[in-house]
């Protein structure tokens, strides 16, 4: 195969709604809830949830527990959620390896970045300017804290976002992933595009693995 495309690709395990329940402790008619809010994914037959909604939904579960706004859709909880996945990644069984492939030569860091922040932490009392921040460490928690102990607050809560994550690793009961060989959808329509765009290396790599890349007739 070209050396254009990655040698692997790390493809998304998907759960029912029943499984999600199990692993995130959130019930369907909450889901479906959520759903109508559009905190998850609109679904036209049987739900199905990706690692990344399932790491979204316990989270959200978490906040929900400790009183904070976890609903409201202008809160951003992406940066909080990729940390966690960071987190689920480290556990042992959480990535599964396809087709044979080495794990030493396919590292599981060269998919998913190793995690940063190992908290999340907000000011109480909520009020409308709730903002979910990371912290690395407690250390790095208390300096945050220190640079700006002027702010008016009744204290801090704090979400372990490494027990989070490895709950749901531990909870879904088999692999959060699955690496394959060769390049994934996402990688071959970026090579499309590319290909359409005049690039030739584009162009020889999609037409090795059989793709139509005149721009024409995408």
């Amino acid at each position: 195969m070209s050396d254009y495309f990655p040698p692997s690709h790390l493809e998304d395990e998907h759960f029912q709604a029943s499984e999600a329940t199990v692993i995130t402790n959130v019930n369907p008619p909450v889901q479906r809830v959520w759903r109508r809010r559009g905190l998850l994914p609109k679904s036209d037959g049987w739900a199905m949830f990706s690692p990344w909604q399932l790491l979204q939904m316990s989270l959200r579960e978490v906040m929900r527990e400790m009183g904070m706004p976890h609903v409201d859709i202008l809160v951003n909880i992406d940066p909080i959620v990729l940390q966690a996945q960071a987190w689920a990644a480290t556990y042992p069984s959480s990535i599964n390896y396809m087709d044979g492939l080495d794990p030493e030569l396919h590292p599981r860091k060269s998919f998913i970045d190793p995690p940063r922040s190992r908290y999340a932490w907000a000011r109480t009392p909520w009020d409308d300017s709730f903002d979910l921040k990371l912290a690395t460490d407690l250390k790095s928690l208390g300096e945050i804290l220190a640079e700006d102990d002027r702010e008016l607050s009744n204290g801090i809560a704090l979400i372990d976002l490494k027990a989070l994550g490895l709950g749901v690793a531990e909870r879904a009961g088999t692999a959060l992933w699955n690496v394959r060989a060769g390049p994934g959808d996402h990688d071959i329509g970026l090579a499309l595009t590319a290909a359409s765009k005049g690039d030739k290396a584009a162009q020889e790599a999609v037409e090795a693995i059989g793709y139509e890349w005149d721009a024409s007739k995408l």
